[in-house]
């Protein structure tokens, strides 16, 4: 059996996963885009930081993402059935620790920290975000801690050239030219 090195780590109890807290340690290390994943409908106006957004499929164009089963927006964006993500800028932190909970906002001063509209679906679009993606719910498992959503992609918006906001070792990061 190969020897683990002092960095690395195994589960004691054999082939069951390693702790939460070695997972969530593990992965800090990579970078990931920071967005904020907003919904409005029967269920109400609602948003979250989320940095678990990725392509799925360019035809049709869907992402996927997921949220804390948990969340009062995971609840809102299944019921209505729409969201809007809205990949973040670097300069763009205070909205996604404000989404993320940070300060316990009230879910409609979040909103006030950005100018907002909308595309197709009524969802709220940061106007200022990178890029935002306007969709429509595919698909939703519930696995683990979180809910795995599949949207279908209606619409995109694009606000510039700008560095994308990053998350990564706990902190906020962007690119930068190697």
């Amino acid at each position: 059996m190969p020897q683990l090195a002092p960095h690395d780590h195994a589960s004691d109890a054999g082939p069951v996963c390693v702790t939460a807290a070695q997972f969530r340690s593990a992965l800090s290390k990579l970078a990931t885009a920071v967005s904020v994943i907003t919904t409005d409908g029967p269920a109400g106006t609602a948003g979250i930081t989320c940095s678990t957004v990725c392509a799925l499929s360019d035809d049709p164009a869907m992402v996927l993402f997921c949220i804390h089963g948990k969340s009062a927006t995971n609840a809102a964006i299944k019921a209505n059935g729409k969201l809007c993500i809205n990949c973040l800028q670097a300069g763009q932190s205070n909205l996604s620790q404000a989404f993320a909970g940070i300060g316990s906002m009230p879910m409609h001063e979040r909103f006030a920290l950005a100018d907002w509209d909308a595309l197709l679906t009524g969802a709220p679009r940061c106007r200022d975000a990178l890029i935002s993606l306007d969709c429509e719910v595919a698909d939703v498992k519930d696995i683990g801690t979180h809910s795995v959503f599949v949207a279908k992609v209606l619409a995109t918006s694009e606000a510039g050239d700008g560095a994308p906001l990053l998350y990564q070792q706990r902190s906020y990061v962007t690119t930068r030219t190697l």
